[in-house]
């Protein structure tokens, strides 16, 4: 009888030893810490509005990140469905990717993200198209208000309009200011300026000066016209836009 009682109190407390074995178990799981978070991606070059795939690991990987987790510059789209997290941006630029939950934060992700080529030409030539559309708005808008004025005023249309001849070419400084219109012409233009005592600069290739030397136009002189600089000429050719002001391309030399 003494040993059946003994064997029922050692089963109690094995049963009982094994239950708080269980609780403690269960209270560890429930407990878990993030070790570490990783952000990784195999495209770190991308185009505006184009969509790209972050890899996100978390140790352990029983821990589940919200969304509110990721943090970027600029404020792209960032979209996380619990396994990716997907980056959209709409303007160009670069961007800093990190996550962070429970004080524990991860490595810093940088995305460039670059114009699409085609679009950016095409928005350059949309601007180039309106500043040149611009000088010629603004001279209707001024010849219209001529119009209105009334007939005591003996200004014409003739005072917003550009001329040169082989008498009257136009100076370096009237290329400059009016240069879009000039650019427009389909007609050679006449100019008066002076060259330089050294013909080619090393940084602007030919260029002719005016009187003080305060604004220059380039020149192109694919037939080579011009024999010696340090004097004054007139060229005729028709004028382009360059990144840096004007040129002329030369026909002609006098």
């Amino acid at each position: 009888m003494a040993d059946l009682k003994s064997g029922y109190k050692e089963d109690t407390h094995m049963k009982k030893f094994a239950s708080i074995l269980m609780v403690l178990a269960l209270c560890g799981c429930g407990s878990q810490e993030i070790e570490s978070i990783r952000l990784s991606c195999d495209q770190k070059d991308l185009e505006v509005d184009e969509t790209i795939k972050i890899k996100v690991q978390v140790e352990p990987e029983s821990i589940e990140l919200s969304e509110d987790s990721f943090h970027a510059t600029k404020d792209p789209d960032l979209d996380w469905d619990g396994e990716v997290l997907r980056f959209t941006a709409d303007e160009a630029g670069d961007y800093q990717i990190t996550a962070s939950q429970d004080g524990v934060s991860s490595n810093t992700l940088i995305l460039s993200v670059k114009e699409d080529p085609k679009a950016s030409k095409e928005k350059e030539e949309a601007d180039d198209e309106k500043t040149s559309k611009e000088p010629e708005e603004q001279k209707t808008e001024e010849e219209s208000e001529v119009q209105n004025q009334p007939s005591s005023s003996e200004e014409t249309e003739e005072e917003y309009t550009v001329s040169w001849s082989q008498s009257d070419p136009l100076q370096v400084d009237e290329v400059w200011e009016y240069g879009n219109l000039l650019v427009n012409t389909d007609q050679d233009v006449w100019i008066r300026g002076q060259l330089p005592q050294t013909i080619r600069d090393e940084e602007e290739g030919m260029i002719l000066w005016n009187e003080d030397q305060s604004m220059m136009v380039q020149i192109e002189d694919p037939d080579h016209l011009i024999q010696q600089g340090n004097q004054s000429v007139t060229l005729v050719g028709p004028i382009s836009k360059t990144d840096s002001g004007y040129k002329i391309t030369v026909k002609r030399v006098y």
